[in-house]
């Protein structure tokens, strides 16, 4: 920019020419003639008003470009350096006659704005940056505040009173506070249970504490009651052990003449606790102690054992072996009807001859007596008791047992012998006795000597009674 470009308010007053005195002497040499030098800036009153007025004019157009764009420290230092300099020139005038302090200045701190879209675009590519970021973070850091912990727990439904196994327990994440009691897992906790009994009952996913269990035979605690359990093993085609799972089946009674008794069958399906090769010995409360005793009493004192085996089904089984039973004892029975039938038509009395069936005490006969043995009819007689004198034991007759059942004895006879027997019972006030004799033996002696003997002995309770002795 030349001398001559630059506003005559900003020449300096009593400064030099612009271009200096040498440019002052090769213009006035030139061929197209003399060329004036530029006239100099009045120095007077005026100029410096003017000089002031661009000052002034200069510092609010800074200030405006400040606002909008806010500068630096190290830009506001520059700018006020600037400002100070517009306000003050120094009227100096360099070696070509140019006034320095009249030279114009950028303004200073002035900087390019963004596009409104580059910017919207920009805060929404950050925003992304620091969402992506906070994902991140929490998906590392969340195991650092995750509150559960692996706890000891059922693996199984346990019952009270089962014998536990390792296989019993496994482990689970659970969240728990501190107020709620729990074992911790680790791989050995597992093995602190072994062979403990349950004291409780233990749903699949509860909570196993010590206090749930006890040591297998340390008795019973609280209302619980014992009850030993015997145990039959024919049945068992393999070994059972303590914590074997079996079933335990009702042995059933066989069919006889005069009682179809029961089928055998599964009683239920149980856990072997506390055994011993031969019993299992349980603690329970009252209410199942009952329900041991009552079904012990109906099963005759011992429950037959049918092992179960590894992942057998107990229900599928024990409905198999009761539908063969009870055709094994269905059958029975009928075996005994048809036997019977056939002893009823090969034992049928002649014509005018009557069925008659009689009981007797075998009280004299404590080895018992069978089809064909010879046996003496004895009256029980009758003990003294205040003025009645009762009577003395006496020998009626003689019999060869036939068609003898358990006591009984059925006869085919005339009428008139019918109604003897029939009334027999009624006459003695008891069953008539038998008392079983050797065969060859002399009847009438026999029966002589027995008769003197009770004969005296109820003499002597006669005399007894009437001293008071």
């Amino acid at each position: 920019m030349s001398a001559g470009d630059a506003p005559a308010g900003d020449a300096p007053a009593g400064g030099a020419p612009a271009g200096g005195a040498a440019a002052g002497h090769a213009f006035g040499t030139a061929a197209a003639g003399p060329i004036s030098a530029p006239a100099r800036p009045a120095s007077g009153p005026k100029s410096r008003r003017q000089a002031r007025k661009q000052a002034r004019k200069h510092a609010k157009q800074t200030k405006r470009a400040t606002r909008r764009v806010a500068p630096s420290r190290r830009q506001a230092r520059r700018q006020a350096k600037q400002a100070k300099r517009d306000r003050y020139p120094t009227g100096r005038v360099g070696a070509a006659g140019i006034d320095v302090g009249a030279m114009p200045t950028r303004a200073a701190g002035t900087r390019r704005r963004l596009p409104g879209y580059l910017k919207r675009l920009l805060f929404v590519a950050g925003g992304v940056v620091v969402a992506a970021a906070s994902v991140a973070g929490f998906w590392y850091s969340a195991d650092a505040f995750d509150e559960r912990a692996p706890v000891l727990v059922a693996a199984r439904d346990i019952a009270a009173g089962d014998t536990l196994s390792v296989s019993d327990l496994t482990s689970a994440s659970l969240v728990l506070g501190t107020a709620v009691p729990h074992e911790p897992w680790t791989d050995d906790a597992p093995l602190s249970y072994e062979g403990m009994v349950a004291t409780q009952p233990i749903p699949a996913g509860g909570l196993v504490r010590f206090e749930m269990v006890r040591a297998a035979g340390s008795g019973a605690e609280g209302s619980e009651l014992e009850v030993v359990v015997p145990l039959d093993l024919s049945l068992a085609a393999q070994e059972v052990a303590d914590g074997d799972m079996v079933l335990l089946v009702d042995p059933g009674q066989e069919p006889a003449e005069a009682d179809d008794g029961r089928p055998r069958q599964v009683a239920l399906a149980s856990t072997l606790a506390n055994f011993d090769g031969g019993s299992m010995r349980l603690y329970v409360p009252p209410e199942e102690w009952a329900q041991w005793e009552a079904l012990l009493e109906e099963a005759g004192g011992a429950l037959m054992v049918v092992p179960l085996g590894d992942g057998g089904d107990a229900v599928e089984l024990a409905a198999r072996l009761d539908a063969v039973w009870r055709a094994q004892w269905a059958d029975a029975v009928d075996e005994i009807a048809a036997a019977e039938a056939e002893e009823r038509e090969a034992f049928q009395g002649g014509p005018g001859e009557l069925e008659v069936i009689v009981s007797f005490d075998t009280s004299l006969a404590p080895s018992g007596l069978s089809d064909g043995d010879m046996v003496l009819v004895v009256d029980p007689g009758a003990e003294p008791l205040g003025n009645d004198p009762g009577r003395p034991r006496t020998v009626i007759g003689s019999l060869e047992l036939e068609n003898w059942v358990e006591g009984r004895m059925r006869m085919f006879v005339p009428p008139e012998e019918w109604l003897y027997w029939r009334a027999l019972p009624d006459r003695l006030g008891a069953d008539p006795m038998v008392l079983g004799v050797p065969a060859g033996t002399d009847v009438e002696d026999v029966s002589t000597r027995l008769n003197a003997q009770w004969h005296d002995a109820w003499r002597a309770s006669v005399a007894g009674s009437a001293t008071g002795g």
